[in-house]
């Protein structure tokens, strides 16, 4: 199945999660075995030689993404979650993040599965902003573990946003999507 034009697979959900806005979701991608096995090898593959050991998927569909990348690269797979998601009770120690992506405004991410010295993949489905990926690459900068890639399904940064993040490299199915919703106002 060589090159999908994985735009077909995005559904553009239009006035969320207000009027005027705008989320691009890749459900559909997700959900067609072939078009997802494409878009897991094409993402993964990049990221072989930089050889990590840990990926961070962002919830929900980076989560689910990025643990089918982490399979690939035989690594291990930490969610970066909603708060929502985590009861009052639980015992293991999480650092929030902020985010303008979900609406409770915070990522958690279980501290003690980052070790010193791991190598890390984060793997998101859309870039817009980059808040969350650069949310996460400081905490795993505070943790002694080292970001050696970025891979999400799109890559809409622009080239302010992008240098922001830093160095890891970003791998994309699809760059600068321009669809009508998505660009900036006037």
């Amino acid at each position: 199945m060589a090159d999908v034009d994985f735009t077909k697979y995005i559904e553009v959900i239009r006035d969320w999660p207000e009027p005027g806005k705008a989320v691009c979701d890749i459900s559909v991608l997700l959900e067609h075995p072939q078009v997802f096995h494409e878009a897991v090898v094409k993402l993964a593959k990049p990221l072989v030689e930089l050889r990590p050991n840990k990926v961070i998927g962002i919830e929900q569909r980076g989560l689910a993404l990025g643990s089918a990348i982490a399979y690939y690269l035989g690594c291990g797979i930490v969610p970066a979650r909603s708060i929502f998601h985590i009861p009052e009770d639980y015992h293991r120690e999480y650092e929030l993040l902020p985010t303008s992506r979900f609406v409770d405004r915070r990522l958690a991410i279980v501290s003690e599965s980052i070790d010193e010295g791991d190598r890390v993949a984060i793997v998101d489905d859309w870039l817009t902003q980059g808040t969350s990926v650069l949310a996460i690459m400081k905490l795993v900068e505070r943790l002694n573990a080292h970001v050696v890639g970025v891979a999400c399904v799109i890559n809409n940064l622009s080239e302010t946003r992008r240098k922001l993040l830093g160095r890891p490299e970003i791998h994309s199915l699809v760059e600068n999507w321009e669809v009508d919703i998505l660009q900036p106002g006037d």
